[in-house]
């Protein structure tokens, strides 16, 4: 089983889909991750972002890889090594939409997006997971909220590390991050019809994933069918959490 969970900046996807993927049993897929490794590396070693071959190349070299342990966790590993902090900063964030509108990005990362979804199944996160990525999946979730609430969000996260935030900054980063996301030419952020959508802006994060849950059911009973005893299909162990 493939969930695809879209959504623009600030929503709350990674944090949601990890839990989700818990629940039903799933590895967890940050796609966002490895664009960040893409803009780290080009960050690192000077390269113009505006660059589309040599950024690619970039990407073709990087040694990325998604493992699964063996306590079925997944991580993204950069030399063999599991990606840290260095990915997460402020400067590679704003790096990161930069690389991630290039098509020769895009492509490579794809096929790894892909791949793993193939023999692994999970719950992926990003922008076009369930329009370009597995257009195909039936669980296609699309969380939003308004751009005030997204701000809010990332500023109470920020003051919890004890950064200091200015709100309105975080607003307008937002919405040029959802304008840069929206308008790429190559795999737009985009809801089409085919999503569930889930409004966050008046949800805390367990009712959206119990949400997600019930939905994952409900698709699952729709797509299946009945079983040969007349009871609706089940989805995955939708266990409790710890």
């Amino acid at each position: 089983m493939v969930v695809a969970i879209d959504g623009p900046a600030g929503v709350g996807k990674s944090s949601v889909a990890r839990r989700l993927a818990k629940r039903l049993g799933l590895p967890f897929v940050d796609t966002g991750a490895m664009y960040r490794c893409v803009a780290w590396a080009c960050l690192r070693d000077g390269v113009d972002r505006d660059d589309e071959a040599r950024v690619g190349e970039v990407a073709r070299r990087l040694p990325l890889r998604l493992a699964v342990s063996s306590a079925g966790e997944t991580r993204l590993e950069l030399a063999g090594r599991p990606v840290g902090d260095e990915i997460r900063t402020e400067e590679v964030s704003m790096a990161t939409s930069e690389v991630a509108r290039l098509p020769a990005v895009r492509t490579h990362l794809l096929e790894l997006q892909r791949d793993f979804g193939r023999r692994h199944g999970g719950v992926l996160e990003g922008r076009d997971i369930g329009t370009v990525v597995f257009p195909d999946t039936p669980y296609k979730f699309f969380l939003d909220a308004d751009v005030g609430v997204r701000a809010e969000r990332r500023a109470r996260q920020q003051r919890a590390s004890g950064a200091d935030v200015d709100t309105d900054r975080l607003r307008r980063e937002l919405q040029r991050r959802d304008s840069q996301d929206s308008q790429r030419e190559t795999a737009p952020l985009r809801r089409d019809p085919s999503y569930e959508v889930v409004d966050t802006g008046d949800l805390d994060e367990d009712e959206v994933v119990e949400r997600l849950v019930q939905l994952v059911r409900v698709i699952s009973r729709r797509t299946a069918g009945p079983s040969a005893s007349g009871a609706p299909t089940a989805v995955g162990p939708a266990t409790s959490e710890d």
